[in-house]
């Protein structure tokens, strides 16, 4: 039986994350989850994790629900301290609910699955040489994806739409942009992208493949642990 740990960068728990990733787990498998901003006041987690100009930027959610804007490399130094904690509290697999790049993170035996490298190498062999449309929450975050996409060709067009936000009309006028100037697959690049995302662009008539992070992720993993 094996023991995972999904670790989200904002408040635990987060089953809008974790569940297409659940729904493809083996019914024995234990889960948990934490995050790096647990036991957080939103007070503490702006003095600790704010955006700092020039540096690359996360968007995640705190457990009240809202969205927060957080500074990726202080996220990312806490991060480690986070995934040392649950290791030691018995995980076997660390499931990282985020799609950002995080160098260097590691585990001293658990498994570690890090959606980044996931999605990316999903994307460049299934869906090698077509024009692909990239979906990220914030316009800072733009160019930051630029660069973890750059492997990919022919060169990826990208827009922005919040996954947090109250409807969807915003990811459906990205969508739209994207077909519109060539797109013939979509992928949302953040784990806050899911199901009612899918739906949402299908109900606005968008035909192709749409790709979220989560459900890669879930059909990478399941069979590892069965």
């Amino acid at each position: 039986m094996s023991a995972l740990t999904f670790l989200t960068i904002g408040q635990a728990p987060r089953p809008d994350l974790s569940g297409a990733i659940e729904a493809h787990l083996p019914p024995t498998t234990r889960v948990r989850h934490a995050g790096v901003l647990d036991g957080l006041t939103r007070a503490e987690v702006e003095a600790r994790f704010a955006p700092v100009d020039g540096g690359a930027t996360l968007l995640s959610r705190l457990a009240d629900g809202g969205p927060v804007a957080l500074d990726a490399e202080a996220v990312g130094e806490a991060l480690q301290a986070r995934v040392d904690q649950v290791e030691e509290e018995g995980a076997d697999v660390v499931v990282l609910l985020c799609t950002g790049e995080f160098p260097g993170l590691r585990t001293r035996g658990a498994r570690l699955v890090e959606p980044d490298a996931l999605v990316t190498g999903y994307v460049t062999t299934v869906l090698p040489g077509s024009q692909v449309g990239i979906v990220v929450p914030l316009p800072e975050q733009v160019s930051e994806a630029r660069e973890k996409w750059r492997a990919v060709a022919p060169e990826p067009l990208f827009g922005t739409a919040s996954p947090y936000a109250d409807d969807c009309s915003a990811l459906c006028a990205a969508a739209h942009a994207h077909l519109e100037a060539g797109a013939t697959a979509l992928m949302l690049d953040c784990m806050g992208y899911g199901d009612r995302h899918h739906r949402a662009l299908r109900a606005a008539g968008v035909t192709g493949p749409v790709l979220t992070p989560g459900a890669v992720v879930g059909a990478a993993l399941g069979p590892l642990l069965t």
